[in-house]
């Protein structure tokens, strides 16, 4: 994993986080699922490399 996975993953999930807050009663199952995802990896990412 480079830091440029980590900055595009941490790019990805401001965009998807600003689209379910700016559209909140819109389903947006696929954004939420890969928030999750995403919010996993760069957890991992970051509690490993400490």
């Amino acid at each position: 994993m480079t830091d440029a996975s980590i900055k595009a993953w941490e790019s990805e999930l401001r965009t998807l986080l600003e689209v379910i807050r700016n559209h909140p009663s819109a389903t947006l199952d696929q954004e939420r699922r890969r928030v999750v995802v995403l919010e996993k990896l760069i957890g991992d990412y970051y509690r490993t490399a400490a």
